[in-house]
């Protein structure tokens, strides 16, 4: 047992460190290609509503949804989903739009009473207010952008009949505590590695929810979004559906930045687990990602060969090769703020996901916006009454 549990160990750690390798050159790539100014807006710029649903927006919703207001792009229309006309996130936004100078701004409120996916009911009633536009670009209420942004996103969407969504990959900043800087280790230096190297190898057929811009048509073919009012993963569903109408999908040069805000590790825990049980369910390839947990592999190697001197050498490269690509990462290729300590904190991170893959395992039930569900076959998600 402990032979066939080494000879593991040996493979698993060595596709780890391919893995390392493969990810950086695709992610150094991705940095370069990104590094050069966006087009300038075309002559006849198509007219963009920017849809942004909002359900607790955090600490730094003020300035996430300020950088919307500053987007150099010349048509386009910025649509607020909101709960009630009493959330103060109505108050916030008439401020911005008092300093953002000539932004048209719309606001809906309330969502439709059957779809169990809070943020696509809001979706539901929102695209009613966008009767002229040709391009949705949908974002959630903790991402914020460069100004840039729009002219990137809608010059890679209209460079081909064939692209019908276009899809921004994301970095994030963290709080100070703990469990928020475990969450952006976890996206800047597993999530946004891993979705560049597939975007290299295979055809995208999902999308990010962080940042999703569509033509009309693909709205029209999403049944202006009610096709995902009971999915949790409505953002993978966007890609898959837009693939199998026959749309291709594009990764955006446009890096988005999130907050990270996490203020318990509970939080971090449930936040993390929801993601792998979603993953699992419409995507069960997801799962042989556990082949590259490169630290767990390393922990099982030296205790399954009682520490051998070839075992120690080869989980030190491993632990030496996980900490530089994590650094190349966060300081060259997302340029976010880092700490020494945060090297030390992603191997602990590893092994944490490594717990959370055997959990996702376990069951069915997720926790989002403080409600449980049972996810279902094909991605459906069904609520848990108290």
């Amino acid at each position: 047992m402990m032979s066939v549990l080494s000879s593991l160990a040996w493979a698993f750690v060595i596709c780890s460190l391919g893995y390392y390798v493969a990810a950086l050159m695709a992610a150094l790539r991705f940095a370069r290609n990104a590094a050069p100014p966006a087009s300038p807006a075309p002559q006849r710029a198509p007219d963009v509503a920017l849809l942004k649903p909002i359900h607790a927006g955090g600490k730094n919703l003020a300035r996430n949804l300020g950088s919307f207001f500053s987007l150099d792009y010349p048509a386009k229309e910025l649509i607020f989903g909101l709960a009630s006309a009493s959330d103060p996130a109505k108050e916030l936004i008439a401020s911005l739009n008092s300093k953002g100078g000539e932004v048209p701004v719309k606001i809906s409120f309330g969502e439709v009473t059957d779809a169990a996916n809070r943020k696509v009911a809001k979706l539901m009633k929102m695209v009613n207010l966008a009767p002229q536009a040709e391009v949705f670009v949908l974002s959630d209420a903790d991402v914020r952008v460069e100004p840039d942004h729009l002219r990137r996103v809608v010059s890679e969407l209209m460079a081909s009949e064939q692209i019908g969504v276009v899809t921004c990959l994301y970095r994030s900043v963290p709080e100070s505590c703990l469990a928020a800087r475990m969450d952006a280790l976890f996206v800047n230096t597993d999530f946004v590695p891993m979705a560049i190297l597939s975007s290299t190898f295979e055809k995208m057929r999902h999308a990010f929810g962080a940042t999703i811009a569509m033509k009309r048509a693909v709205v029209d073919a999403l049944d202006r979004f009610e096709a995902l009012k009971d999915l949790l993963a409505d953002d993978f569903f966007v890609g898959k559906i837009a693939a199998d109408k026959g749309y291709e999908i594009k990764l955006s040069t446009s890096l988005v930045t999130i907050s990270a805000e996490e203020a318990t590790l509970k939080d971090f825990w449930r936040h993390q687990l929801r993601w792998a049980r979603t993953y699992r369910t419409v995507r069960p390839l997801s799962l042989a990602t556990i082949v590259i947990h490169g630290p767990l592999w390393a922990l099982v190697l030296l205790a399954s060969t009682g520490a051998s001197e070839a075992s120690v050498i080869l989980a030190g490269v491993l632990i030496a090769a996980r900490t530089l690509f994590a650094a190349v990462m966060l300081d060259k290729v997302l340029t976010v703020p880092w700490k020494l300590s945060d090297l030390c904190l992603v191997l602990v991170k590893d092994l944490v996901m490594s717990a959370i893959w055997v959990a996702s395992l376990l069951g069915n039930e997720v926790t989002w916006g403080g409600r449980r569900f049972r996810l279902a076959p094909r991605g459906k998600m069904v609520e848990i009454k108290p």
